[in-house]
């Protein structure tokens, strides 16, 4: 699978000044109802030797010299990675939040400032796990997960080596931010579909207990996946979420379909294969 990033975000000001000002989270802006700007960054998978379209060209000899652990259970894994951490150096935080449009602006802004830190876990020989392979340093531990794998250009999650693994409710924001632009026409990057970037639930799973009353169910937005069908915009702005007592987390947002009627949404996410995934809907 290719992957071709391209962003879609306007948050008013500039994205630096909007990443170190607000920490604006948001890609797409305050109501997707308006057609946002576009910004876009064509990126290759990893086997291909062309150079991105702007920002600092990539070439293959660049992209060697950044030392990356090998995954022997593995080996896609730090090919995948090489790209981003030469990108990483490079200092090009437009270019990483353009490219890396599966995680939010304020996660890039945040998880990829330290850059020696990151650069001295992923020499480390990397660890293939049950949801993703990580690389841990003194400082700091860097996760790609297997859609990122995949994707040839892989943008992984950054946290203080010896913190805890669960996301960060932003992500889970921007998980229910990229399903809500799918469904009114406007995704947040072309490449963003359900086939290789999995947002619901897996529905083979019967572990869905989010209120812990020790009986486990299939998710239930897997047996309903058009719940949203007919949605036309939603409030970028207004998006907020509850973190639950355990692995869940609910996310709250202003919904508007066809004929004009807007009502809030709530969305119930866990943590699964490939990071946030929504497994309920409900208004």
């Amino acid at each position: 699978m290719n992957r071709q990033r391209t962003a879609v975000f306007t948050c008013a000001m500039g994205v630096s000044a909007i990443l170190l000002v607000s920490g604006c989270d948001s890609r797409s802006g305050v109501d997707t109802a308006s057609s946002p700007s576009t910004a876009s960054t064509a990126r290759p998978s990893a086997a291909a030797s062309t150079a991105p379209t702007t920002g600092t060209p990539t070439s293959a000899t660049a992209v060697a010299t950044v030392p990356v652990g090998e995954v022997p259970t593995n080996p896609q894994a730090a090919e995948a990675l090489r790209p981003w951490a030469t990108d990483l150096v490079d200092g090009d935080i437009d270019l990483l939040t353009k490219t890396c449009w599966t995680i939010s602006l304020q996660g890039v802004a945040e998880m990829y400032t330290d850059t020696d830190a990151i650069l001295a876990a992923i020499a480390q020989p990397g660890v293939d796990g049950q949801f993703a392979v990580t690389w841990t340093g003194p400082q700091r531990t860097v996760s790609v997960k297997r859609s990122e794998i995949v994707s040839g250009y892989a943008c992984p999650s950054v946290r203080p080596t010896g913190s805890s693994a669960d996301l960060d409710p932003r992500e889970a924001r921007h998980t229910v931010r990229r399903y809500l632009s799918r469904f009114i026409g406007k995704p947040v990057n072309p490449a963003d579909v359900e086939g290789d970037y999995r947002l619901v639930c897996d529905g083979a799973l019967q572990t869905w207990d989010p209120d812990g009353t020790g009986t486990a169910t299939a998710p239930p937005l897997a047996n309903n996946p058009g719940r949203l069908t007919g949605i036309t915009a939603f409030q970028d702005s207004e998006i907020t979420s509850e973190q639950l007592g355990n692995s869940y987390v609910r996310v709250s947002v202003p919904v508007t379909n066809a004929a004009g009627v807007t009502t809030t949404e709530i969305f119930t996410l866990d943590v699964g294969a490939n990071g946030y995934c929504i497994g309920d809907v409900s208004p």
